[in-house]
């Protein structure tokens, strides 16, 4: 029961992040290049795609360590990326704080929910628990 709840409640967040993206194409693209993002739109179409394909993967119980340990791959490059200058002229920035910290506890519960599925490889799990 609490993994196929830890699974719908780690949804939402991305499959909406994905259908925003989607919808809002050509003014996320323009945000990416202003943040020095190169090839936009290709790189787009592979977040969406890593955002709304992985919900339904999890929504379904299928790969969710897999697709978990991906989300957990595209914070490491976005976090920074995005959210990384939350510290502007020496104060702390707090809105992209939240969202820098919101990312660092999302890895947390993303790893602990890799680690609830049976799936999981063996080398895997020793690596995580």
């Amino acid at each position: 029961m609490s993994f196929t709840l830890a699974r719908f409640l780690s949804c939402g967040i991305w499959f909406f992040a994905g259908m925003f993206k989607l919808t809002h194409f050509e003014h996320i693209c323009e945000d990416m290049a202003k943040h020095g993002i190169p090839y936009q739109a290709a790189f787009l179409v592979l977040v969406i795609v890593l955002e709304i394909g992985g919900s339904i993967l999890i929504f379904a119980n299928v790969q969710v360590w897999l697709v978990a340990l991906s989300w957990i791959g595209f914070m490491l490059i976005a976090t920074p990326v995005y959210h990384g200058r939350f510290v502007v002229n020496g104060k702390i920035f707090f809105p992209e704080y939240v969202q820098f910290s919101k990312n660092i506890s999302l890895a947390g519960g993303l790893i602990a929910l890799a680690t609830l599925d049976p799936a999981l490889p063996g080398s895997l799990r020793a690596l995580l628990n």
